[in-house]
């Protein structure tokens, strides 16, 4: 509890920003401001919501007792092991950081021979495509098509919808996408086993 007032008071002064000017944005009390950072009370999670959204983090950053400087670190026979747990699969995500509160969603996406996603990436938010392997399609829902090759980055804000198929028949297709904000919404994108759609998560 006491690391959590602490963290919250943190981001409030490293930010420049009074109780008053918190207490404004967020609907909570001064008074009930300065006691939870000063530990005095305990505060709920629909308040911390209230807070991170005024903050725009994650709810999980005032639970972050590293330090910021941190440097999360997933090594290369980590990743082959993700890969290789995959290969039945025709199209596999693995989440590239175990860092908790990163601001970015980092995946490396593999898709079989002539496979595509399931399902259209349902998220809105902005999104980098690298082609590592491969020679991949960029289907929108609206029947746009935009074909990518090896060493090719595409960038666009996911709207309209978008997936991507694997235009080859011969190898598969990877990809490391980058999504910012991360998305909260894996699961409508994922559907394990049934659709042939697996996540690994890096950090567990």
């Amino acid at each position: 509890m006491s690391a959590l007032g602490t963290r919250i008071r943190e981001l409030r002064v490293s930010r420049n920003l009074t109780l008053e000017q918190v207490a404004i944005e967020t609907g909570l009390s001064v008074s009930f401001l300065s006691m939870v950072e000063r530990n005095k009370v305990s505060i709920s999670v629909d308040n911390l919501e209230k807070l991170a959204g005024y903050f725009e983090i994650h709810i999980v950053q005032f639970f972050n007792t590293k330090d910021e400087s941190s440097v999360f670190i997933t090594r290369k026979d980590q990743i082959s092991k993700e890969i290789e747990k995959n290969q039945a699969n025709q199209a596999a995500m693995t989440l590239l950081t175990n860092s908790p509160t990163a601001r970015i969603e980092p995946l490396l996406v593999k898709i079989a021979p002539g496979k595509e996603e399931p399902h259209f990436r349902n998220h809105e938010a902005d999104t980098i495509l690298y082609i590592l392997e491969g020679e991949a399609k960029l289907i929108s829902e609206k029947g746009d098509e935009q074909l990518l090759h090896e060493g090719d980055i595409a960038y666009y804000v996911n709207y309209p919808h978008r997936r991507i198929a694997n235009n080859r028949t011969d190898q598969p297709l990877l990809i490391i996408s980058i999504t910012a904000p991360p998305t909260s919404s894996l699961d409508d994108l994922i559907q394990t086993k049934k659709g042939g759609w697996v996540m690994s998560e890096k950090s567990k």
